[in-house]
């Protein structure tokens, strides 16, 4: 079979009772993925699915958005996350992530602590209307902010594509009821899909040291809001990796 990847009748034998089922080919082989096949139409009335393969109409992977009702879904049916449910989500999984990243980056922090309360005790002995020297404080916290920085961006991908490589969904993403998938394909996601949608997600966010962190923070705004006007729900994320965030609750 050479058709792109989609819902099609399920070439298994059918079983006797039992009603007729799609199965997902992936463009190379069936997948496990079955879901009941849609009632047949009158002749008079058109295809619910227009370019459908067969009749009765099977939805295909030529429809960007499939609505069930008012809701957006996958093209096979999954209903896409809302908005805030993504935030709510996202907010929690930066709580988990920041809270370990301190933990293990204390040493660092306490190294800053000292120098920042150091600095300001010298400030405050310095005579009326002279400036504390605040390059010197910069370049005592330069290394441990390096290094903080490394040890949150290690966990954070850690994280992100550990849970999602072993959950489809990260410990915030469950407490809400959210999944992460390919759009086109249910089920895991495979190993360079994860590293791509992290790079999107969080990859521009390295360049907030450097010159250009201003573009930096710019991407990270229009990253997180453009599901807010996207028809499919994608952040830009989403989009590099071809992944949607779906409601399995």
């Amino acid at each position: 079979m050479s058709s792109p990847p989609g819902w099609h009748p399920d070439p298994a034998p059918q079983q006797p009772g039992s009603p007729p089922l799609l199965r997902y080919w992936d463009g190379n082989a069936w997948t496990e993925h079955t879901a009941p096949a849609p009632s047949p139409v009158p002749a008079d009335q058109p295809p619910a699915y227009p370019g459908a393969f067969g009749s009765p109409p099977y939805p295909t992977s030529g429809y960007d958005v499939r609505q069930q009702g008012s809701r957006p879904t996958t093209p096979d049916g999954e209903p896409l996350a809302g908005w805030w449910q993504r935030g709510l989500a996202l907010m929690l999984d930066g709580l988990i992530v920041g809270m370990i990243a301190g933990v293990l980056s204390f040493p660092w922090w306490r190294d800053i602590i000292r120098d920042v309360s150091d600095w300001m005790q010298v400030a405050a002995n310095e005579p009326a209307g002279t400036s504390p020297d605040v390059a010197t404080l910069r370049d005592q916290i330069a290394h441990p902010l390096l290094v903080i920085g490394v040890v949150t961006t290690v966990v954070r991908f850690c994280y992100y594509v550990g849970f999602l490589l072993w959950r489809q969904a990260l410990p915030g993403m469950m407490a809400v009821g959210l999944r992460v998938r390919l759009r086109e394909r249910p089920g895991p996601m495979p190993p360079r899909a994860v590293v791509l949608r992290w790079l999107g997600h969080y990859g521009p966010a390295l360049l907030g040291l450097t010159s250009v962190g201003g573009l930096s923070a710019l991407y990270s705004l229009l990253d997180y809001l453009w599901p807010l006007w996207d028809g499919k729900r994608q952040a830009l994320h989403d989009k590099l990796a071809r992944t949607n965030v779906v409601r399995v609750r």
